[in-house]
């Protein structure tokens, strides 16, 4: 941007408000995936839903780098 067209302060405060709608909307597709997740495992029979729940945790430890 150019300072002598745009107002630093304006430009940046543009830039913070699109991080903080892009971060809320990834908040929403985690809310929807995690959604998703619950509709498949109440597909599974009971006795392999522990085996599913394991392994999403197991992959949610790596992904987090726990």
């Amino acid at each position: 941007f150019n300072p002598q067209y745009v107002n630093p302060d304006y430009y940046h405060e543009m830039q913070r408000q699109q991080h903080e709608f892009e971060q809320q909307k990834e908040i929403v597709n985690a809310v929807k995936a995690i959604h998703d997740l619950c509709e498949a495992v109440k597909k599974i029979d009971a006795n392999h839903q522990q085996q599913a729940f394991n392994a999403c945790l197991f992959e949610l430890a790596k992904e987090m780098n726990w």
